[in-house]
């Protein structure tokens, strides 16, 4: 499976994972209903170049975003042509109930992959900020290929600082709206790609590209 081949994957699993969720969060029953539209509006600005990195717009289902309770979506590939590294990003929003939960140990167990080992907890600090993520590692079991998959995600109320809380649907469920940043990246084991930072390369010019982006008046 190449880093290309990780896209539908990646994003069929993670999409239709959102599918069981409260009808409350449909309802606008949790908040105004413009905070999620502004939150929404400015991801139009999530630019396709950051720094080093140059990115592809890949396609997804709408019909997949909305069973998810998925608002607004940018899912792209990012190569950077100086170092031959890709990855993918992929951002969501929508309210807090469905964005806060199915996270990819659930959902890519359920879809044939086995996590190596627990999640960890990671800290990326970026100027003054220290945002946290989650990090684990997948593998397809019996699969052809011997790649895995490094995945790194975390929850933002502002596009400003990315959480991994202990428990998001307690902590985020009931915001208005909400963030879900996933990174991902291939690698093959003992390779030289197995060793390198690409996921932390690359926040380190996302994070604060994203912030910027994502920025809306009080």
């Amino acid at each position: 499976m190449t880093v290309k081949a990780v896209g539908p994957v990646l994003v069929g699993v993670l999409l239709t994972g959102g599918v069981g969720v409260v009808h409350g969060v449909y309802t606008d029953r949790w908040g105004p209903s413009g905070q999620l539209q502004e939150a929404v509006a400015v991801m139009d600005r999530l630019p396709p170049t950051i720094g080093d990195w140059s990115g592809e717009d890949q396609p997804i289902d709408p019909e997949e975003l909305g069973r998810a309770g998925i608002r607004r979506c940018v899912y792209r590939r990012y190569t950077n042509p100086r170092t031959r590294e890709a990855l993918s990003a992929l951002v969501v929003c929508g309210r807090g109930g469905p964005i806060s939960v199915h996270t990819p140990d659930v959902c890519f167990a359920g879809n044939g992959f086995r996590q190596e080992a627990g999640a960890e907890v990671r800290e990326a600090r970026i100027g003054s900020a220290t945002h946290t993520f989650n990090v684990a590692r997948f593998k397809k079991p019996g699969g052809v290929s011997q790649g895995r998959l490094e995945i790194w995600w975390a929850w933002s109320k502002d596009g400003q600082t990315w959480v991994a809380p202990n428990n998001p649907r307690t902590s985020l469920a009931r915001a208005s709206s909400l963030y879900k940043f996933y990174a991902i990246r291939e690698f093959l084991p003992g390779s030289r790609a197995e060793a390198a930072d690409t996921i932390t390369a690359f926040l380190t010019q996302a994070i604060p590209a994203f912030g910027q982006a994502l920025d809306t008046p009080n």
